[in-house]
């Protein structure tokens, strides 16, 4: 994905445990983790997504009654709405604007879950971003 990357300001940033980044994407912001040269962090990156946290059917994933792409902040906590997808190993795969990120599943998924539009909420210090060359 695409983004455009500042360092946040201390007032901004959440409590992270590397240098803490406002993500600006099409689709929303965010602060995050930054996994790239604390010097380089300013300006348009394309970025890899990782989220260290399980998803937990109702409680940190829900169905989504908007049928897009979003991301945005809730105090510590980052929201992405995307669609969900699991692979044969029991891996779930949210796409959000063309970037695909993995998660681990506490449980299965509720049955008749396929690709739909879901929203997953997640501590932000557990958000990180990865700058990747194309």
């Amino acid at each position: 994905m695409l983004v455009r990357v500042e360092r946040a300001e201390k007032t901004q940033a959440v409590s992270l445990p590397q240098t803490a980044v406002r993500v600006h994407s099409a689709i929303g912001t965010a602060v995050v983790s930054w996994h790239g040269d604390p010097d380089e962090t300013d300006g348009q990156h394309h970025v890899e997504w990782t989220v260290d946290e399980d998803l937990h059917w109702g409680e940190n994933i829900r169905l989504s009654a908007l049928a897009e792409p979003w991301l945005g902040q809730d105090g510590n906590h980052v929201i992405l709405r995307g669609r969900i997808n699991v692979s044969e190993a029991d891996i779930a795969v949210l796409e959000v604007e063309g970037s695909l990120i993995m998660f681990g599943l506490a449980a299965p998924l509720p049955e008749g879950i396929a690709a739909p539009w879901v929203e997953i909420r997640v501590a932000a210090a557990g958000v990180s971003l990865y700058p990747v060359q194309l």
